[in-house]
């Protein structure tokens, strides 16, 4: 069977029927063959070939139902209707439920990790209980969950950062207005994105120091990896492949593995690469201390219109606040006090006070609204380690 399906599409193993441009504008032998490799892929693209034909017959057909929208349609996506109501709680009131599904899916991705590991395939039914406890205490109150993803252990990091990866997609998807439906695809899709890492050695995946080119070329594989171990993953949806396939190309074209540009990435593939960064540089990892979130965000709006799509770069920070869930923040009454909500005013969010700085001690806990005080102010940002405070 003949379908004509878009270049982002395309895999390892589809035949091409119809390249859909002049023999002399591509680089091949013949108009019709077989993809054997990921290169053959990114030299279609590089030619500027926006759409092929392929004959399911003597190939690979589409992972998935085509999508219904085009990918530059940023407002337009898949099924976004409006989240269902959800009646909303406080942060404070989400936080003891949160932890709870916080841990469960730590150890889940911890688990599954290690069985794919040993050969096992994903499969979607024991991803979804989990997820879907994720996604209800995001639609509750997302900076519950966003707060705890702060937490990191170093050594635990491959791990951990697939639910922070997961936690903050929900967030980001609840924040643009997205469905419920996508709101748990793009978890499971954040989830999962990184399980290609399964394969990645020891000694590279956990190197104290600068990776050598040869050591980051093993490393970008784990993106290829990702997708062949989820397209054996029945019921997996589009959105989901897209964020593990497409979370470290960059919208200028200088990402990986495909060198995929602007709109060639799906807008989910661009919320990815946003997140991916945010992410892994507010971590803490066994080669670098982890940045403070609002230094990220200004790092994020710099490099806008090269690595990221500067429309999604404002909506992201839109989800997560001038100051995130988690943020120390130093106050004009010369207390710390560590953000626990947002509000509309992303600069006056909902804070708990913990410490008197002038007298250098502890202060029972209270929780003010910065909105309904015009005498306070948060003066900085302020670093755990600073203060030598655990979070």
């Amino acid at each position: 069977m003949l379908k004509k399906i878009s270049v982002t599409q395309l895999r390892k193993g589809m035949y091409i029927n119809d390249l859909k441009c002049g023999w002399f504008t591509h680089p091949f032998a013949l108009n019709r063959f077989k993809l054997e490799n990921e290169s053959d892929i990114r030299k279609i693209i590089a030619a500027g070939v926006k759409e092929i034909e392929i004959d399911t017959a003597k190939g690979l057909d589409l992972f998935v139902e085509k999508r219904k929208t085009e990918n530059n349609e940023l407002r337009k996506v898949i099924d976004q209707r409006p989240a269902d109501k959800v009646e909303r709680v406080s942060a404070r009131q989400e936080v003891g439920q949160a932890k709870i599904v916080f841990a469960e899916a730590g150890m889940f991705i911890t688990e599954m990790m290690a069985n794919v590991k040993m050969g096992q395939h994903v499969e979607l039914e024991q991803v979804t209980p989990v997820i879907n406890k994720m996604s209800a205490s995001i639609l509750r109150n997302p900076n519950a969950l966003l707060g705890l993803s702060r937490i990191r252990v170093m050594d635990k990091y491959t791990f951990e950062h697939s639910v922070s990866f997961s936690v903050l997609m929900m967030a980001f998807a609840k924040s643009m207005g997205l469905s419920q439906k996508i709101i748990k695809e793009v978890g499971i899709g954040g989830l999962l994105h990184d399980i290609g890492k399964t394969l990645t050695p020891n000694e590279i995946l956990n190197k104290p120091g600068k990776l050598t080119e040869q050591e980051f070329l093993i490393m970008k594989e784990h993106v290829v990896d990702s997708r062949k171990i989820l397209e054996k993953t029945a019921g997996l949806s589009q959105i989901a492949m897209d964020i593990a396939a497409q979370h470290h190309e960059k919208f200028d074209g200088n990402g990986y593995p495909l060198g995929l540009k602007g709109d060639q990435i799906s807008l989910y593939g661009q919320m990815s690469a946003v997140v991916d960064v945010y992410d892994a540089l507010t971590a803490d990892r066994c080669y670098h201390v982890g940045k403070e979130p609002s230094e990220v965000l200004k790092l994020l709006l710099k490099w806008g219109g090269s690595h990221f799509n500067p429309e999604l770069v404002q909506k992201f920070i839109q989800s997560v606040g001038i100051y995130p869930a988690g943020s120390l923040v130093l106050l004009s009454n010369y207390h710390l006090a560590t953000v626990i909500d947002i509000n509309e005013n992303m600069l006056k969010p909902q804070v708990e006070l913990f410490l008197n700085t002038k007298k250098r001690c502890y202060v029972p806990r209270k929780i003010i609204n910065l909105s309904a005080c015009d005498d306070i102010k948060i003066l900085s940002v302020e670093s755990y380690a600073k203060w030598n405070i655990q979070q």
